[in-house]
């Protein structure tokens, strides 16, 4: 299999060779455990090919004498997509995607590596080199999954990657969050489809795979049913039905004036009809990736988001954010705030909530007992 290309500092250094202003360190494929090789580079070179030979034959005879030949990441990878991803039938068509891209990079950075010589240190210096963020934080609960597999196929006597960080403590988030006032903008530049959506999610706090998938005949007893498509199946909370407020009931109202006549709230008239667009179940229907891109073109046009570094602009999932943080200034406590946004775990609307400036906390204050105390002093 082939191996991942090097980063462009590291190119022109022999494989597991490492330079960081002007000194060279040898990652030793097998263990991961970093030497100091000095501030010569021949030398360093010379060394590291020699190591390079040594161990990655010795690695092949030690397969090969204890019978585990053949036993690599990428063998355990191959097992678990085709048992707990392709034939996952609760699994989402987007997850289902997401997890074999994810799967095919490991299987393409470290896929030889034997499954007995992986160790906890292995497995943390992998993610603290290819991954920051969101990123480390999935990859690692993938792995988590690949190892567990394995255990249950008697690969592995542990899962090495329990002892590692859950996350990249040392990430800073840099995408900003929504301001109303950029909402705005960007709403009074977009069409009366793109509004509906933009309301949707600000009012009834639907991430974009709720926007996309909400519909009339989902109104049911007077209220709106949504499903969070991410939680579904690990969750009740998930099943939302929410109260049709006059603001819920304004938006629908104008929603329908939008051509053409379609079962989905947001919904719009395409410029090209493809393959792609009949294949829905109605030609109407809005994608995921089109709020997420009509958003970033909008978004771009405001002068103020424009400025900033293109990771640091908001995305269209800010929106449910800034509507989370708008209910909580009018008064709603936070349990309210997780019910509608279909969240499990408290901790997770906390998140959402997080970010919009200083969250003064009301604290009642003392009583005249309190003076009548310190009298007595």
């Amino acid at each position: 299999m082939a191996a991942r290309p090097r980063k462009r500092k590291y190119r022109g250094l022999e494989p597991n060779l490492y330079e960081s202003a002007g000194y060279y360190t040898y990652r030793n494929p097998v263990t991961g455990k970093k030497t100091g090789m000095g501030s010569d580079k021949a030398k360093a070179q010379a060394a590291a090919r020699i190591l390079n030979a040594r161990l990655v034959k010795g690695a092949d005879l030690v397969a090969r004498v204890e019978g585990t030949s053949g036993l690599t990441l990428a063998h355990a990878i191959e097992a678990f997509q085709k048992d707990r991803v392709d034939s996952a039938s609760k699994l989402a068509p987007g997850t289902r995607a997401n997890k074999r891209y994810a799967l095919a990079r490991l299987a393409k950075d470290r896929g030889d590596m034997p499954l007995e010589q992986i160790t906890t240190r292995w497995c943390a210096e992998y993610l603290d080199e290819h991954y920051k963020g969101e990123p480390y934080r999935y990859h690692r609960a993938l792995l988590a999954q690949v190892f567990q597999f394995a255990r249950t196929k008697g690969w592995m006597d542990d899962n090495p990657i329990e002892p590692t960080s859950k996350s990249d403590t040392g990430y800073t988030k840099q995408r900003r969050r929504l301001t109303p006032g950029q909402f705005q903008a960007i709403y009074d530049q977009a069409e009366p489809w793109f509004q509906v959506a933009m309301e949707l999610a600000l009012v009834c706090l639907f991430g974009r795979a709720e926007v996309a998938a909400a519909r009339y005949d989902h109104i049911v007893d007077g209220r709106l049913r949504y499903i969070r498509k991410k939680t579904r199946t690990r969750s009740h909370t998930a099943y939302v039905a929410i109260e049709l407020t006059p603001a819920i009931e304004d938006i629908i109202q104008r929603s329908r004036l939008v051509p053409p006549v379609s079962p989905y709230i947001v919904h719009r008239v395409h410029q090209r009809i493809t393959a792609e667009t009949r294949a829905r179940d109605h030609w109407s229907r809005v994608t995921d990736d089109m709020l997420s891109k009509t958003f970033a073109r909008l978004r771009d046009k405001v002068p103020e988001i424009a400025r900033l570094e293109p990771r640091q602009r908001p995305t269209f999932h800010e929106i449910r954010s800034l509507g989370s943080k708008l209910l909580e200034d009018t008064g709603a406590d936070l349990g309210e705030i997780q019910v509608l946004m279909g969240h499990a775990d408290e901790s997770m609307t906390q998140h959402y909530l997080d970010g919009h400036g200083i969250r003064w906390q009301e604290a009642k204050g003392p009583g005249k007992g309190m003076a009548a105390l310190l009298k007595g002093a």
